[in-house]
């Protein structure tokens, strides 16, 4: 059996391992809080072709993860009047998945599954541009922490954005690369068009505008030259120094950036770019503003320069960053990483965390998920590495590998709320980030099965997302969440329950989207009776008097204060003399 063959066979093996954990990602995992959002946009887009919904994003990848729930589907898009005419896209999402025909998870399953294709195609240019590099084995070093890395998997089998940006970004500077070695004009184009698409995938990838010209600027600088094409496919280049090069350099950015201009048109199916620049702007605005934000323990609108680097350092498996250290330590060794490899694999990455530093949106390390594949093939230099005990070589790469394989397979999957050893695992990953870092609503599956498992007809539910828990079956009292799109139910429990349970959101239990930012600090003295898929705690409060005073005293601050009542006759049935619970219970039967 040849290298290549073993090299190909490995390479669909990775492939396959990485496909087949998004499937079982998909089918655990319900609707994460901006999906029904996407999908239904998307669908929009196709059955009317206005872009109203959700223009702060662009259409591209909604579009593709829509195009066959349309096609399998054929679902109508009759939205109600009044929110089509406002634009009230988180319940026209709602309705569409929750209230149509076909069953909201296999219209969600069904719009999944392009995203993951998008993941898969990436996994592959990963492999293929670290052949290209530096050969067979480095193709399989950089596929495999790339197939098992839990942050490009669960991104991947989303329908959601970022996933699509990391790929056309990664695209279009491989295609840079090419084109530098061999300047032909379909590899001009294809720069271009990968931009394009980028750019109408996700706003972030705008930064591709600063990244091309800076890539092209410092080979220049360094030696290279970046010249139109010539017949020879050689490109035509132009004597003297640095200066000359870069002036010559002008023609083909610009280009590459005609060409991607001309890509946005036909995403919007030819309605002009202005829905394009719109949503830049809302961007923009939502960046100048900032987002409520949680990062080891401290709260922030305006984020933290560091988020995104303690953020990758924590949520990226030990083995896979023990792979990139090596590989920027050992410089030299194997065959040495060149300008050109540098400029090309590490300038983005610098870029990247040096644009994320400056945002006011600490939401997530999936804003910076294009810096995973070109670390990736960076680190697939070590295959070239040799030792005097040839055999050691492959057992020395294998030690990290199989470092990742155990740490992320056993969350799967959970991928979403993936966190290393470094600080404990995922259980405690609450303590140091939240949103869609670890909990985005996706685990409402897994609240029903514990409930049946447990056989619990009702609980008290804080959750954090916009899925209707009842479409799972899920019957419980509200407990005050963030992201409700519906006026909270007064209903209470169902007396005579033999366990009193509250599930909880991690992003509820941390209060970020809560003024005050103590709301749970009660719970936080508490030890979990379970972790469901690590996002959603769950607390015993059976036969628990102060349990139920501090829930009354939650329902008082944050509603709806019917609620806190009943709470407080629960406290002082188990503890007739607690006297705070006394006191709040005469000051409600006061109020008007």
């Amino acid at each position: 059996m040849t290298r290549l063959s073993v090299t190909l066979g490995g390479a669909s093996a990775l492939l396959l391992l990485f496909i087949g954990l998004g499937l079982a990602f998909i089918r655990a995992n319900s609707q994460t809080s901006d999906e029904a959002v996407h999908l239904t946009a998307g669908y929009s887009y196709i059955r009317t072709g206005d872009f109203r919904l959700n223009p702060e994003h662009p259409p591209l990848i909604k579009e593709l993860c829509a195009l066959p729930v349309y096609l399998r589907y054929r679902l109508p898009f009759e939205p109600d009047p009044v929110r089509w005419s406002e634009a009230e896209e988180w319940r026209i999402g709602r309705d569409f998945l929750y209230r149509s025909a076909v069953p909201g998870d296999h219209i969600l399953e069904t719009g999944r599954v392009p995203n993951l294709a998008l993941g898969a195609f990436l996994l592959a240019l990963v492999g293929w541009w670290a052949y290209r590099l530096w050969g067979e084995w480095a193709a399989l070093v950089a596929m495999a922490p790339a197939a098992l890395e839990p942050n490009l998997v669960a991104n991947a089998s989303l329908v959601t954005t970022d996933l699509g940006g990391a790929l056309f970004v990664f695209l279009a500077l491989y295609l840079l690369w090419e084109y530098v070695a061999r300047p032909t004009w379909l590899a001009l184009a294809g720069v271009g068009i990968a931009t394009g698409l980028g750019l109408t995938s996700k706003y972030s990838v705008v930064l591709l505008v600063v990244i091309l010209p800076a890539v092209v600027g410092c080979h220049v600088l360094t030696g290279g030259s970046f010249p139109l094409p010539s017949r020879s496919g050689r490109g035509k280049k132009v004597k003297g120094g640095a200066g000359p090069r870069l002036v010559e350099a002008v023609a083909p950015l610009s280009l590459i950036l005609f060409i991607s201009a001309l890509t946005i048109p036909p995403v919007y199916f030819f309605q002009g770019v202005s829905t394009w620049w719109t949503g830049l702007q809302r961007v923009l605005g939502h960046q100048e503003m900032g987002h409520f934000a949680f990062l080891l323990g401290d709260y922030s609108q305006d984020g933290w320069w560091y988020y995104f680097p303690v953020a990758f350092l924590i949520k990226t498996p030990v083995g896979s960053l023990l792979l990139i250290l090596a590989s920027l330590v050992l410089l030299r060794a194997g065959r040495p990483l060149g300008k050109r490899e540098a400029i090309f694999l590490l300038l983005p990455v610098g870029i990247l965390f040096a644009a994320a530093a400056r945002g006011r949106i600490n939401i997530g390390l999936r804003h910076v998920l294009p810096v995973y594949p070109f670390l990736f093939v960076a680190a697939s230099r070590l295959a070239t590495i040799r030792i005097r005990r040839s055999a050691m070589a492959p057992v020395l790469l294998a030690i990290p590998l199989a470092l990742t394989a155990v740490s992320a397979l056993r969350i799967a999957p959970h991928q979403l709320a993936y966190f290393n050893e470094l600080i404990g695992g995922p259980g405690e990953g609450y303590r140091y980030l939240s949103d869609s870092n670890i909990d985005w609503g996706q685990d409402l599956k897994g609240v029903k099965a514990y409930m049946d498992r447990e056989k619990l007809p009702a609980i008290y539910f804080s959750y954090f997302g916009n899925v209707p828990p009842e479409v799972y079956g899920i019957r419980y009292q509200y407990v005050p969440a963030f992201g409700q799109l519906q006026r909270p139910s007064e209903e209470t429990l169902p007396p005579g329950l033999a366990r009193e349970i509250l599930a909880i959101s991690v992003s509820n239990l941390q209060a970020v989207h809560f003024q005050d930012k103590n709301l749970f600090r009660w719970l936080h003295r508490r030890t979990p009776a379970e972790k469901i898929g690590y996002s959603i705690y769950v607390y015993d409060l059976t036969g628990d008097a102060e349990a139920h005073l501090r829930l009354a005293e939650v329902y008082l601050k944050a509603g709806p204060a019917g609620l806190a009542g009943p709470e407080l006759r629960k406290a002082l049935t188990l503890d007739p003399s607690n006297s705070e619970a006394k006191r709040l219970l005469d000051l409600l039967s006061q109020r008007p």
